[in-house]
């Protein structure tokens, strides 16, 4: 596929936590501001990467992500809004829809939606309770995790299969053992990493620590027997390995695509990444924009190759590009990463031949 693959849109700039590592309520001067996008601005930017993913060389339906600087469901009735009249004007559209959520508005009604509209959603959660309250906490200081699960439990009563979400923070990474049982326990399918970034030392995990993880990771689901168990991350780096990446983001997946293949609407201005937000650098233009000069004014900052839009294993290593914030900071090491990618790749080898000896 040439071109966006992924579009995110921070519908609005609050949150009813107030999660103690969120690195974009670390800025809130960077913020928007309170005023969140309409139904008819969402639709806007809805029918724009509708026109955009008719284009020839598109070659697979575009995720749209609701997530970012604030709580989506905070602005469900706009997005539910949208969506309807999407489906109701084009009907065959070429539009996958996602979102994720903290969880603590989510009501039967709300599920009832979601599934009618075809909007896959994952959940916010860092583990068991004593784990997941030390972080992600309400605004009078009281942990969410009880409320969380109450949550997951109107997806799984109304049928929708449940994605867990959760930050690679501190806390996480050195429990990891005590992680996956609470995983067993409640017999997720499938779990999302996400990389913690531009916070402070006390929460925010290196490069090596980061990969660590994912080893660690990885090693738990074989050790566990945990087949059915589906690592978002891990899976991305085996599509980078077998030559087809999603190339989004490395917080969460394996290959950088930074104005080229991914961009986030902060409400109206639209940037690469959400870690550029506030930075008027990085600002790409407005919402009401369409979608093909993003990746052209990309290419006038940072270069028509950017992130990596032509793959060369010499000098972006076999799972494309890292993050290009993460290339732009001083003493940047590669490294930690080509390790995991490297082992990542022997083990996964290993495995298939295993398997079909089997």
């Amino acid at each position: 596929m040439s071109g966006i693959e992924r579009v995110c849109i921070s519908v609005n700039s609050v949150c009813n936590l107030k999660c103690t590592y969120c690195y974009f309520f670390l800025k809130p001067d960077h913020l928007p501001g309170l005023n969140a996008l309409t139904a008819e601005e969402i639709g806007v930017i809805l029918r724009q990467c509708q026109a955009y993913s008719v284009r020839p060389e598109v070659d697979k339906r575009i995720k749209v992500n609701f997530v970012g600087s604030g709580e989506p469901l905070i602005s469900w009735a706009a997005i539910r809004t949208a969506i309807t009249r999407l489906h109701e004007d084009i009907p065959d559209h070429r539009l996958r829809f996602y979102t994720v959520t903290n969880g603590l508005l989510l009501k039967p009604a709300v599920v009832a939606e979601m599934k009618a509209l075809k909007l896959s959603p994952s959940v916010s959660l860092d583990g068991p309770a004593w784990l997941h309250d030390r972080t992600r906490l309400r605004h009078n200081g009281r942990g969410s995790h009880a409320d969380v699960m109450r949550g997951i439990g109107y997806l799984r009563e109304g049928g929708i299969p449940v994605a867990i979400n959760t930050t690679l923070n501190r806390e996480v990474v050195g429990n990891l053992d005590a992680y996956f049982d609470f995983i067993e326990e409640q017999g997720f399918d499938k779990v999302i990493f996400d990389r913690l970034v531009d916070v402070p030392s006390e929460h925010a995990v290196s490069g090596a620590e980061f990969y660590a993880a994912l080893r660690r990771i990885a090693e738990l689901k074989e050790e566990r027997g945990l087949a059915h168990l589906e690592i978002g991350n891990l899976e991305a780096y085996k599509r980078a390995l077998a030559g087809a990446p999603d190339r989004v983001c490395t917080m969460f997946g394996s290959t950088c695509g930074s104005g080229f293949h991914n961009i986030i609407y902060m409400q109206r201005d639209v940037y690469p990444c959400g870690r550029m937000f506030g930075q008027k650098r990085w600002v790409l233009g407005r919402y009401d924009e369409p979608l093909e000069v993003f990746p052209q004014r990309m290419a006038e900052l940072v270069g028509d190759r950017g992130c990596g839009t032509a793959r060369s294993t010499d000098t972006e290593g076999p799972a494309g590009p890292d993050c290009l914030i993460e290339r732009e900071t001083p003493g940047y090491d590669r490294g930690p990463r080509d390790q995991f990618v490297q082992w990542y790749g022997l083990r996964s080898t290993a495995s298939g031949l295993a398997s079909r000896a089997r």
